[in-house]
């Protein structure tokens, strides 16, 4: 990891490392290959992600997939909108955007939930 890739942001708790590229890499992934969240789910949960839409979208992939649905750019158009904070960073466009960061690889999504882990 280079240092153009952490990113530091101003929590409660002092200041906390974030990879905003390996947050929408796991992201994109998952929406790519719903498979892949089985892989990852016990290493991360939403709360691990620092960008605040990250989270949301992450919650709303696990609830899908928890119903047996499918997440995917299509199936979350309808969660997100009317969102501020989506609306903010080009919409629907966004959630396309990020699967371009997507690999079918599970090593790498594993990775890349390692680092947003940390």
């Amino acid at each position: 990891m280079n240092s153009q890739q952490l990113k530091i942001i101003q929590g409660s708790q002092g200041q906390l490392p974030c990879n905003i590229e390996a947050e929408q890499a796991l992201i994109g992934s998952i929406l790519v290959s719903n498979e892949i969240y089985d892989e990852i789910v016990s290493i991360i949960d939403s709360q691990k992600f620092h960008d605040p839409i990250h989270v949301k979208i992450f919650d709303t992939i696990e609830m899908l997939i928890s119903k047996g649905l499918l997440a995917n750019p299509i199936t979350l158009k309808n969660y997100f909108e009317n969102h501020e904070g989506l609306k903010e960073l080009g919409g629907q466009e966004y959630i396309i955007k990020i699967t371009k960061f997507s690999t079918t690889s599970v090593k790498q999504a594993i990775d890349y939930a390692n680092i947003v882990h940390e």
